[in-house]
């Protein structure tokens, strides 16, 4: 990994950090972090990020994690390197506002498992998302304007990409890579607004069923 890039990764744990203690709204953290992943030298991240710190200056979280928490009480958020969910006979759900690690492991045996990332907070722009699905189903939530890559390998299987409530959705820099196996299961994946933006449909679509799904 380049300076650069390691410098970026900073700086996105710094707007995380600012997210979470209520120091931007989500608008401002996305406006931010696409400004982040475009800025061309450690000058640009240092005007992208200046007002959130207490210092005014930009600094390496290791630094700066005494002072975050001195000030505002919030030691940096970093992701975790893996996560993994198993669903095994049953039903399970991830959802809200949650910070996503670099790779999600998700398992799914005789059940059902919905994985929400509309508003879950990013700390890479690259998402790998290994499944391994056998006589269950897996439906991932993505948020709208995120490029999806699956590359999953079906066997007795179906698979479908809904991009229906995301249409108009500007492109936010964020690549999910689906890798892994589908045997006689399912993988729904879904382009989704954030719930702030979701609006309800019509009440002639309710009628006919028309919701956006």
């Amino acid at each position: 990994m380049d300076e650069l890039e390691q410098l970026r990764r900073d700086a996105i744990r710094i707007l995380s950090t600012a997210l979470a203690s209520d120091q931007l709204s989500v608008e401002q953290f996305e406006s931010r972090l696409a400004l982040v992943r475009q800025a061309p030298n450690r000058a640009t991240l240092d005007a992208i990020v200046a007002d959130v710190l207490p210092s005014g200056a930009y600094t390496l979280p290791a630094s700066l994690a005494p002072a975050l928490v001195d000030h505002t009480g919030y030691s940096p958020v970093e992701p975790a390197e893996v996560l993994r969910i198993a669903t095994v006979f049953g039903s399970s759900k991830r959802g809200g506002s949650w910070t996503v690690p670099l790779r999600l492991e998700l398992r799914v045996v005789f059940g059902e498992l919905t994985i929400d990332l509309r508003d879950a907070v990013f700390g890479t722009d690259v998402l790998d998302v290994v499944v391994h699905v056998t006589l269950g189903s897996l439906t991932l939530i993505v948020p709208a304007g995120a490029q999806v890559e699956n590359e999953c390998h079906e066997r007795m299987s179906s698979s479908s990409h809904s991009t229906r409530s995301a249409r108009g959705a500007s492109p936010i820099g964020l690549l999910i890579r689906i890798t892994g196996r589908v045997f006689v299961g399912s993988l729904d994946i879904k382009e989704r607004r954030r719930t702030t933006e979701e609006k309800e449909p019509p009440a002639w679509k309710q009628m006919l069923g028309m919701g956006d799904d």
